[in-house]
């Protein structure tokens, strides 16, 4: 499975014979297209909480919750399918359909197959039964979780947290902020592979 990320277009487009599609696996591949060349100055298009483990020695974890943001869908493949979205829960910052149509006039269904959810929250010592806003459960999730410190390393390696610059070694392809380094090969024509060490 391939995706073709275009930061003008905000368009996520999964390519010839993409017919499932891990959310994980999108994260992470929209993470390494961000880090590559000069993507960092186009917005966003995810911000994910979740993944964290529940039961390191049973390997469950919370769902990984991604929410496309800044305008960004994803567009499937051209061709009559099936699209299965599994391996996390796909939603749209504010509501709405994360997918646009397909150019040609092709049929695709788009079969989610969702981990299990479970959201708990109090109402207050009053249980004024009032329900809380989506904005509301983020914001605890990403107090319970290690997204926040996942969003400040990105921050850093991007050169955009103030009083962290980052360092671009151009003898070695390396970028580097603090003790996180991150090694680029550009050595295969038209792909540039970014590690961390």
């Amino acid at each position: 499975m391939a995706f073709i990320f275009n930061g003008t277009t905000k368009t996520i487009t999964l390519t010839t014979g993409t017919t499932s599609v891990s959310v994980r696996n999108l994260w992470s591949r929209w993470v390494d297209w961000f880090l590559t060349s000069d993507n960092s100055k186009f917005l966003p298009a995810f911000k994910s909480v979740g993944g964290d483990d529940i039961d390191p020695t049973q390997g469950t974890k919370i769902p990984i919750y991604s929410f496309l943001e800044n305008g960004w869908k994803i567009k499937p493949q051209e061709a009559n399918h099936t699209l299965t979205i599994s391996d996390g829960i796909l939603l749209v910052n504010g509501g709405g359909d994360p997918f646009v149509n397909t150019t040609g006039a092709y049929t695709v269904r788009i079969n989610y197959q969702q981990p299990v959810q479970a959201i708990s929250f109090s109402t207050g010592s009053g249980g004024s039964g009032v329900a809380p806003t989506v904005e509301q459960i983020r914001q605890e999730m990403d107090t319970n979780s290690q997204i926040a410190s996942k969003v400040d390393e990105l921050h850093q390696l991007q050169g955009a947290k103030l009083g962290e610059a980052m360092t671009v070694n151009t003898n070695n392809n390396t970028r580097t902020v603090g003790n996180i380094v991150l090694e680029i090969d550009n050595s295969t024509e038209g792909v540039t592979i970014v590690t961390r060490q």
